[in-house]
């Protein structure tokens, strides 16, 4: 009897362990279930209307712990595209980069319109804000259609527009009205971005550092969102 108990726990031990060893190379059925939930929000939110279907079979990466999906786009004319997404296998489940995005991107024509609109909101933002060293933006266009970059310019995406400020001496209150103008600026043209980051650099016994103030176009900035 007692040989059959240990047998039987045995038994439940190696099933456990096979079962573990399975989970930890090809994921948990529940997590790539709801990863799978995600990237289909994500698509029907951003691509309503493209045709496509998800493979069922997904990589997961254990190392970083992410699941990896084959997308399909299948286009009228019968060519079908895939697409690799990598969604996280943890709540709340990120889709890590748009691939269909970024395969449509036209690199020149959007190097052109980023030094536009560096160049423009550079000018714009100094004018409250003087003590601006650079801007850098991240406009994305499809095609080379557009002309040039304005701040009415609607691009597939909203940019994320990043400044530099020296620190020097500025207190975190002096930082934060800062960054306030230059929200008010972005603002008040009702230019398109999605979040602005102002860097405000230091050097502290012989190292850089870099202190941040982030925001959304509708953030009501307080003292805490300067870190």
């Amino acid at each position: 009897m007692k040989k059959k108990i240990i047998y039987s726990v045995i038994a439940i031990l190696l099933i456990a362990a096979v079962v573990f060893a399975y989970i930890q190379m090809s994921g948990n059925p529940i997590e790539k279930n709801r990863a799978k939930e995600s990237l289909e929000a994500f698509l029907e939110q951003t691509y309503p209307d493209m045709d496509y279907e998800i493979k069922r079979s997904a990589e997961y990466g254990w190392i970083d712990g992410t699941f990896r999906f084959k997308v399909v786009e299948k286009e009228p004319i019968g060519v079908e595209t895939t697409y690799m997404f990598d969604v996280s296998a943890f709540e709340p489940y990120e889709i890590l980069g748009d691939t269909i995005h970024v395969s449509k991107i036209d690199k020149a024509a959007s190097k052109k319109l980023n030094a536009e609109a560096e160049q423009y909101i550079l000018a714009l933002l100094q004018k409250r804000v003087p003590e601006i060293n650079g801007v850098s933006t991240d406009v994305e266009v499809y095609s080379n259609e557009v002309a040039e970059w304005t701040p009415q310019l609607k691009t597939p995406k909203p940019m994320l527009i990043m400044t530099e400020i020296e620190k020097g001496d500025l207190t975190k209150e002096q930082m934060l009205q800062q960054s306030k103008a230059i929200q008010q600026q972005l603002n008040g043209e009702s230019i398109d971005y999605y979040m602005a980051e102002v860097g405000y650099h230091s050097i502290v016994d012989g190292e850089e550092i870099f202190d941040y103030v982030s925001f959304t176009p509708k953030q009501e900035l307080t003292i805490d969102d300067v870190n």
